[in-house]
């Protein structure tokens, strides 16, 4: 993964020092340096980042104020020579906050940390935006996954229940759970599959899914009851 930044400091000592430390790590692409947060926050306007390295001391608003701007949810390095800004960026959200002079481990630490957590925010995504396509009375529909209630099988079709409405599919079973997110349905009986996010408990025979409660299959249990648990 290669990541896009912005850098801004006023101090061109320190961006001398920074810029060399930030050759060492061909995973990041400086794509545009300012000194001054307003120059920084036009380019923004008309430009997507990942992240940015922030310096604390700037003129005209310093580098609090400017993430406190800022109306994307890009991920902030912010460079200081207070300790204490620390605690200030931290109650802020401020992903991470350096210490001037910063040294490679130390900002080595810090793109490791930036690139778990920018990979994280983009699963939760991708499983927040999940879209289940398929067939329904000669019209093409999509449902986000996590709009799903349960799966029925109904003799040739599947019946896809959501809290607003329910759909007739031409499917087996299989075939429709092969197009939901893996680990997120799981199947509890022959003729029902689950949303785990929708379980609320279960029994030795069944699931309390949403407020409707449905068989636990005696050959289904084992799996269900480990994929709810590797879930939670």
């Amino acid at each position: 993964m290669k990541l896009n930044y912005i850098y801004i400091d006023s101090n061109p000592l320190d961006s001398l020092h920074l810029l060399q430390v930030l050759k060492h790590f061909s995973n990041i692409n400086l794509k545009a340096k300012f000194t001054r947060a307003i120059h920084a926050k036009e380019y923004l306007n008309y430009n997507t980042v990942d992240f940015a390295i922030v310096s604390a001391d700037l003129p005209v608003y310093n580098g609090f104020e400017f993430v406190n701007q800022l109306k994307d949810d890009i991920q902030i390095i912010l460079l200081t020579k207070k300790p204490l800004d620390a605690i200030k960026s931290y109650d802020m959200g401020i992903m991470d906050c350096l210490l001037k002079p910063v040294t490679k481990d130390r900002f080595k630490n810090s793109i490791e940390r930036l690139i778990n957590r920018i990979e994280c925010q983009k699963i939760i995504q991708k499983k927040k935006e999940y879209l289940v396509h398929f067939k329904c009375n000669y019209k093409s529909e999509k449902l986000e996954a996590r709009s799903i209630r349960w799966i029925e099988a109904m003799g040739d079709y599947v019946k896809v229940v959501t809290k607003n409405k329910n759909y007739m599919v031409l499917s087996t079973m299989k075939s429709f759970l092969d197009k939901l997110p893996e680990n997120q349905f799981i199947r509890i009986h022959k003729s029902y599959i689950v949303n785990l996010k929708k379980v609320i408990n279960y029994t030795a025979r069944n699931v309390n899914t949403d407020g409707e409660v449905l068989p636990l299959s005696r050959k289904q249990k084992e799996v269900f009851k480990e994929n709810f648990i590797n879930f939670q």
